[in-house]
């Protein structure tokens, strides 16, 4: 390149345009070329990721990130070895990707993982334009895989990233990902907004392109301008793109793993189960459920059938769970146990009361104006909510964040450095309240005659909270807001107003909730369970046919066999995928979107065995499992955070002595070593092998963990054999088909 006395970036992204090969050396990541990369993939040119074996990895790790290992690399110790792979190289196929748009929910974020105000203002900024938008959140997925952001950037009509400063803990991570978004956005001619915060230098190659950003009215401005952007972009008339140099295969989109990715079209492959249809009926006040259960979905298909009664008023909150945790921290340090939960029910109840009131007033902005029944009525609540002491602008994110930090101002200029605070009803009312409470929720109990039913839903409460483990102090949130919606549903009840509360849960904080509160069989519950592999199987293949709606009457195996092998390792393939998943749906989902990445990538028409075998498919799902299931267990016992590690290299199956010496060695006191166990079993990394010499592990048992510990402690009195997850095996280097036993 003839770079002195030109703009550098032009000079490089034009010779990525006039090449085939894109070569890049990624044995230390940065910035530039993951930009590079990211735009020779956009531009379809093959790209060849080669690694110095010799080079230590200082800083963010390859398979920290998820998008190189998932795109393969080669590894070279000499100059004669890397000469000669590039002159065998003679496959010039790119990556293939689809230019199909998504205009349902035509943007994409890259959320970060700690969330800022900063980022809630880009968030809450992006909901206001009313634009549908997919994420990546790695608070939810802690890799980014290359064939997920690929296929997400290709289908977007605008990408918004956010360059975070250098000093915040996840800032290498964050931009490294944000780096190559950004140049698969302008590789693919998509459009993209940069967001740049904090004082860190912006990398040569997309300096230019970053829009910087200090004071929150300048990130308003900066979406407010892109979203005008990207309008205008959807009102084009597109051409219509041809599938028909398509494979099955790359034609096939599985939806997202994630169900806020797939908002638009989950009414198309939804399955409707036992949990759903409980919830619907108005029998469970809570659902709970592990992590990428499906709970999200159930939550998303509920609002939305439960809404599309034009006269339910249905609110589909998503709290941030860490805003709520710092608020209660700021009650507790000062006030007594008792002023705690009577101060957080009474936020609650009056922050449940304004969302209804919200909601009426823009449900019914224009209907009241034909309506002479709703007219008089509307007016009198509007006059009633609107006053200079609350702010009612911003989303539900927004409005409960200005109204945390109101009340925690107000407390603060009262009581400062005082503790052990008792404070009267009155006194509290007085301090939370921000109307004339009293006559507000009259005027939305008169609205209300006019209406059907009240649906109060929650989800993401106990998202965000701290990785030191959830404690039984932090679950005053959650049972404050279950006294406070009974209250609201009874008063209505009263009115003969019918109310409805629907929470969902992690089944961890559950449980704490459960062992931390004196009624435990107060509140109606349900968990999300998937033991049954045919009901999985009823997923992928709903999913399949909205695909390929011409196989709407064909049964699983038949659709299945034409995207995928039938036969891996001698097992059915189905269930080889599933007996892997942890039964859990979003894991299926994405280990099934792993092998269909390597599997185009190479061009096949098919999923073949190869494409999922380690080091491919399974490998880069394995270890993405692994990093997220150690992000679970840190949340529930801090102590155990790195203890799969302790597992690398050890056999599949094992006696008890060998487990109980893994743990020791790992540093586990004899005391802990059965808690830690049991956090094993309840995450399903360990089963054990059962009677009828099959493995078996926590879904084996209907998740329960009574019988669990029963079916144990009846084995170890006998003699037991553990056995790892097949899920783990490739990530830790398991000893597949040994064991130790003594």
């Amino acid at each position: 390149m003839d770079i002195p006395g030109r703009f550098i970036i032009e000079e490089v992204l034009t010779s990525i345009d006039d090449a085939d090969i894109l070569v890049a050396d990624i044995s230390r990541l940065n910035f530039n070329v993951t930009y590079e990369i990211g735009y020779a993939i956009g531009k379809k040119k093959r790209i060849l990721l080669i690694k110095n074996k010799a080079i230590r990895q200082e800083g963010t790790r390859i398979d920290d990130i998820g998008i190189f290992d998932t795109i393969g690399y080669r590894e070279y110790s000499s100059s004669t070895e890397l000469i000669d792979f590039l002159i065998n190289t003679n496959d010039l196929r790119s990556i293939p990707y689809s230019d199909i748009r998504n205009s349902k929910a035509p943007l994409y974020l890259l959320e970060t993982k700690f969330k800022t105000d900063i980022d809630n203002t880009i968030i809450s900024r992006i909901k206001k334009s009313r634009f549908y938008f997919r994420s990546f959140d790695p608070e939810e997925t802690p890799r980014l895989s290359a064939a997920e952001a690929i296929s997400q950037v290709a289908e977007s009509y605008g990408i918004v990233v956010h360059f975070i400063s250098p000093d915040l803990v996840d800032a290498p991570l964050n931009n490294l990902r944000a780096a190559f978004i950004a140049g698969l956005t302008d590789g693919m001619e998509r459009k993209g907004l940069f967001i740049q915060s904090g004082e860190g230098p912006v990398p040569i190659d997309y300096r230019d392109f970053v829009t910087y950003c200090r004071h929150p009215d300048q990130f308003k401005e900066a979406i407010a301008e892109f979203v005008e952007i990207v309008t205008e972009e959807l009102q084009e008339v597109l051409p219509i793109v041809s599938r028909n140099n398509e494979t099955l295969l790359q034609a096939l989109d599985l939806g997202a793993s994630s169900a806020e990715n797939e908002i638009t079209s989950l009414v198309e492959y939804y399955v409707e189960i036992d949990a759903f249809n409980r919830a619907l009926r108005k029998e469970v006040r809570l659902v709970t459920g592990r992590k990428g259960s499906g709970k999200t979905a159930i939550f998303y298909r509920l609002r939305d059938t439960v809404r599309a009664n034009k006269a339910n008023v249905v609110l589909d909150l998503k709290p941030e769970g860490y805003q709520l945790l710092k608020f209660k921290n700021a009650v507790v340090n000062l006030m007594s146990l008792g002023t705690v939960e009577h101060t957080i029910t009474a936020f609650w109840e009056y922050l449940l009361w304004l969302e209804i009131c919200y909601k009426l007033i823009e449900k019914d902005k224009e209907i009241h104006k034909r309506d002479h029944r709703l007219f008089e009525p509307y007016q009198r609540l509007l006059a009633a909510y609107k006053t200079d002491a609350y702010s009612s602008e911003g989303d539900f994110a927004e409005r409960l964040r200005v109204l945390l930090r109101d009340i925690r101002g107000e407390i603060d200029t009262r009581f400062a450095d005082q503790t052990n605070i008792e404070l009267s009803r009155p006194q509290i009312t007085e301090l939370v309240y921000r109307h004339d409470f009293s006559r507000l929720k009259t005027l939305i109990e008169d609205y209300l005659e006019f209406k059907g039913e009240v649906w109060l839903l929650f989800d993401n409460i106990d998202k965000g909270w701290p990785s030191q483990g959830v404690t039984a102090e932090d679950l005053v949130i959650v049972r404050a807001l279950l006294e406070a919606t009974r209250k609201i549903e009874r008063e209505l009840q009263k009115k003969s107003l019918d109310a409805h509360t629907v929470i969902f849960l992690r089944n961890d904080v559950y449980e704490i909730l459960v062992d931390s509160t004196a009624d435990r069989g107060k509140e109606t519950r349900v968990n999300v369970d998937w033991t049954d592999p045919d009901l999985l199987r009823e997923m992928i293949r709903r999913r399949l046919v909205r695909a390929f709606p011409e196989a709407k009457e064909a049964d699983f195996k038949d659709i299945w066999r034409k995207i995928c092998d039938p036969i891996i390792d001698g097992e059915e393939s189905s269930q080889y995928l599933i007996d892997r998943s942890l039964m859990r749906p979003r894991s299926l989902i994405e280990l099934l979107g792993h092998c269909r990445g390597y599997a185009v990538n190479l061009g096949h028409e098919r999923i073949l065995k190869d494409d999922v075998l380690p080091p491919k498919g399974l490998s880069a799902f394995s270890n993405d499992l692994v990093t997220e299931l150690g992000l679970e267990i840190r949340d529930v016992f801090p102590e155990a955070k790195d203890v799969l590690y302790a597992f690398i290299g050890a056999p599949s199956r094992m006696d008890r002595q060998c487990l109980v010496r893994i743990l020791e060695e790992a540093g586990f006191i004899p005391a802990n070593i059965e808690n830690v166990i049991d956090i094993l079993f309840w995450f399903g990394f360990l089963g054990f092998i059962w009677t009828d010499s099959e493995p078996r592990f926590i879904y084996s048992f209907n998740y329960s963990m009574q019988v669990l510990r029963g079916s144990h402690k009846k084995l170890v009195d006998s003699g037991i054999t553990y056995v790892i997850n097949p899920a783990f095996i490739s990530a830790l280097g398991v000893q597949q088909n040994t064991s130790m036993l003594i």
